[in-house]
């Protein structure tokens, strides 16, 4: 029996493009019977190490044509967002930890990764702070306190700063990243060619 597909998902808990891009995602790979491997990244760190700077850190002019860019893809794909969120940019350790226990708990990743990144772009909830991702967790009906109480085990921590660092090593420089075998695809708006490289749908 030949091995399981597999994606490995590198990607920034607050990361906007990553909200657009996660349903798609999930989708592209349930129909392609792929599992999606997650890798939440403290991205702050990978851009430092690759040498880019965050895009809360962009010129004024770039943050405007980004927040647009923005507005017409979630425009597309009939996803409500804010393009200027109460809390972002946020320190993200913490929600790299409840993403990385999720999946120690055998909790679905997918949904308490889309629970995240819908608290930062659509309900202007802090993902530093415990109570606010206990609130974005319920929302996805999800019971906050095992996954909370989990994220901060030492085992839990050391892995979350082991995926960042591990990625760093590998070359990963933004979010989202999707690779599946030797193929990476950079990007939310790549993803029709990563369906494409599963067999799934064919570029337009």
């Amino acid at each position: 029996m030949p091995d399981k597909i597999t994606i490995d998902y590198y990607f920034a808990p607050m990361s906007g493009y990553a909200y657009l891009g996660h349903a798609r995602l999930l989708n592209i790979a349930a129909q392609a019977g792929a599992q999606v491997v997650y890798h939440p990244l403290d991205m702050a760190k990978v851009f430092e190490a690759a040498g880019s700077f965050p895009p809360a850190k962009y010129p004024a002019v770039r943050q405007h044509q980004r927040k647009a860019d923005m507005m017409r893809w979630a425009k597309k794909l009939s996803l409500p967002i804010n393009p200027t969120p109460k809390f972002w940019p946020t320190p993200m350790p913490l929600a790299c930890q409840v993403i990385v226990a999720a999946k120690h708990l055998g909790l679905d990743q997918g949904a308490v990764t889309q629970a995240i990144l819908s608290a930062v772009w659509t309900h202007d909830l802090n993902i530093s702070d415990a109570a606010e991702i206990a609130t974005a967790l319920r929302r996805q009906g999800i019971a906050p306190d095992p996954i909370l109480a989990a994220a901060l085990r030492p085992d839990i921590i050391t892995e979350a700063t082991s995926e960042t660092r591990d990625a760093i090593v590998l070359g990963v420089f933004g979010s989202p990243t999707y690779v599946t075998g030797e193929d990476w695809f950079f990007g939310q708006d790549r993803l029709e060619f990563l369906e494409y490289r599963l067999g799934v749908a064919g570029l337009i």
